[in-house]
């Protein structure tokens, strides 16, 4: 089959008034991509990567067009609401038990009021709670309490038994910020990761000042305001961040075998995803991107403090550009979108649609600078355009491979003529036609590591025996959910288990070594998560 070749751009828009992070932008425009500009231009609605800080309306979905992508799940940010996330954890861990034991109690105010004021009447000492607004981020709002007589909330907020005994660093505390990538949830694919932040506080944590935000919120936003931000703390330097490799060689130094840690962090993130999976319907052309703060307590346990639907991409200080920058690139490369830094920043593309000799002249993104004349006879042609070479042969064996899967994906000009008649939308439910997205991503066999996003679920390769079918009775696609989730959380607890009686045996092991033994007793297919020493 002739395969003809397109060239033209690939388009990223930024919320709804083209703003957005400096190193996003940044990241975006070093892959060759080019900005949307807004109603006035000949790009009005063609785009092909939509990020937004906040949601997307539900009836946006099944619009999207083959080629276009965007940074939200359907119903997917659920976990990354206060409350929410306390329901759906406290939930997992009735149905599931104590592999859910990794969030402080907390209640859901007001209605929980009453549920509180009997947990704080049973206390024998003041112990220490934490009230959040469930609306609000980056710390605003937060307070510290030891009576119930100093709770006050004018608004829906959380209160959660706070950790009282965190792991210090030279008397500071500190939580992880880690990044999430989930790409689908049928089948349910999770990457994390290997890099990420430690946050600390910049005054020195107590418990007998519970007013100061300073010694006990680790949120960047706040603590650069402070007065010991730019000072030289003892361990810690000055800032308030470190890389996960710094946090590692500290423990490394300290005498602390952190192996166990890290796989316990990695299944906590799998287990909170996978609390809000049943309730997100099918969809494609679409992905979440989180932010999961951790906070890791004197014993070496971590716990799951919140997940935040729009983890900051500022570039405040290096460390930022250090982790971030190098994450979107990888986290670009995961989702399969392309890289072009050629001329114009254009985008190959490909069609076996035909066209018009009159029509490829008009296209003044059409150009034979490259390519050999092609006739009305189709005759294949051994031409790209402005494309990177290094993806030439792969482009190049994946149209020899997929010859019907070669219709223009990316070129957001031609969508008016190579749209196929009747089409409405990319959504599975509304749309007979089989579509791939994520530039023919298949992610029931999800690559095991791209750059630095390590997949940690699925940790096996799984054939679902019952693939739910949204058509069939509410109570049957009930039963398959509940036994996919518990098939997911049996399989997360068995990897737990090896972890744990792998660290038991052999405390000094180095990562490789317990990163064999574990890969042997668990018989994975994919990379053990581990940050960097």
């Amino acid at each position: 089959m002739a395969v003809r070749y397109l060239d033209g751009p690939f388009v990223f828009r930024l919320n709804d008034n083209g703003t957005g992070p400096h190193l996003l932008i940044q990241v975006c425009t070093e892959r060759g991509w080019r900005e949307y500009t807004g109603e006035n231009n000949v790009f009005k609605d063609r785009w092909n990567l939509w990020w937004r800080s906040g949601g997307f309306p539900l009836p946006h979905y099944k619009l999207l067009l083959p080629w276009q992508f965007i940074n939200r799940i359907p119903k997917g940010s659920s976990i990354c609401r206060k409350d929410n996330l306390i329901r759906h954890l406290r939930c997992m861990k009735k149905m599931h038990g104590s592999i859910y034991d990794f969030s402080p109690v907390g209640y859901n105010l007001p209605s929980e009021y009453t549920k509180l004021a009997e947990e704080c009447s049973r206390c024998e000492h003041d112990r220490v709670w934490i009230c959040k607004p469930v609306g609000q981020s980056q710390g605003k709002g937060i307070f510290l309490f030891r009576k119930l007589s100093d709770l006050t909330y004018d608004n829906a907020a959380v209160v959660q038994r706070y950790i009282e005994n965190p792991f210090l660093i030279g008397g500071y505390k500190f939580d992880l910020r880690l990044y999430v990538c989930v790409p689908s949830y049928r089948p349910l694919t999770i990457y994390l990761y290997k890099e990420g932040l430690a946050r600390f506080a910049t005054e020195k944590f107590s418990l007998e000042h519970l007013n100061d935000p300073f010694r006990h919120l680790t949120n960047f936003s706040l603590n650069k305001l402070g007065p010991g931000y730019s000072e030289k703390k003892e361990r810690v330097g000055s800032g308030c961040k470190w890389t996960f490799r710094q946090l590692r060689r500290y423990f490394e130094q300290a005498g602390y075998y952190d192996w166990f840690l890290w796989q316990r962090i990695a299944c906590l993130v799998s287990l909170t995803v996978l609390s809000q999976a049943a309730s997100i319907p099918k969809s494609s052309n679409c992905f979440e991107f989180f932010g999961f703060d951790v906070l890791i307590d004197r014993n070496l346990k971590p716990w799951l403090l919140e997940v935040n639907l729009s983890p900051a991409l500022s570039n405040d200080c290096e460390i930022d550009s250090e982790v971030k920058k190098p994450l979107l690139h990888d986290l670009f490369d995961l989702l399969g979108l392309p890289v072009c830094n050629t001329g114009l920043s254009l985008f190959t593309i490909w069609s076996t649609n035909p066209i018009d000799d009159e029509v490829e002249a008009s296209s003044k993104f059409c150009t034979n600078r490259t390519m050999k004349k092609k006739s009305k006879t189709y005759r294949e042609t051994d031409g790209f355009l402005n494309i990177c070479t290094e993806l030439r042969p792969t482009l190049k064996q994946s149209t020899i491979n997929n010859p019907t899967n070669l219709w223009s994906r990316y070129n957001p000009l031609l969508v008016d003529k190579y749209i196929p008649r009747g089409f409405q939308g990319n959504n599975p439910e509304s749309n007979n036609k089989t579509s791939i997205w994520d530039n023919g991503k298949d992610w029931s066999t999800p690559c095991a590591r791209e750059g630095g996003w390590i997949r940690i679920y699925p940790l096996t390769r799984i054939k679902s025996e019952n693939p739910i079918n949204y058509v069939s009775s509410l109570s049957e696609t009930t039963r398959i959910a509940e036994k996919e989730t518990r098939n997911i959380v049996l399989s997360i607890q068995k990897y737990l288990k090896a972890a744990k009686e792998v660290h038991k045996k052999n405390e000094k092991y180095r990562d490789e070594q317990y990163n064999a033994t574990l890969r042997k007793m668990v018989e994975l297919n994919t990379e053990i998560w581990l940050p960097s020493k």
